[in-house]
């Protein structure tokens, strides 16, 4: 299903996506953020404030990426 926003908004995800990749990078995957992030779209498909969009990818794509992290971090239980 395509989400879509206006133009300042794709700019602002877009934005927001390539500062997360720049933070995660060496530790996860661009593909992994790209759909984590495509994940956090798909959640706010419809928002009434779309301006604020950007701003919650950002936080649930992060929140993702460091559930990721932790996950693999974590020493398996035997």
């Amino acid at each position: 299903m395509a989400v879509e926003f206006d133009a300042n908004v794709l700019k602002q995800i877009e934005s927001e996506v390539r500062t997360i990749k720049a933070e995660y990078q060496g530790r996860v995957p661009e593909e992994s953020i790209d759909i984590a992030a495509d994940e956090s779209i798909q959640r706010l498909a419809g928002s009434r404030v779309p301006q604020f969009v950007p701003l919650f990818v950002g936080r649930f794509t992060r929140e993702r990426l460091r559930e990721l992290v932790a996950a693999v971090a974590r020493p398996e239980d035997n």
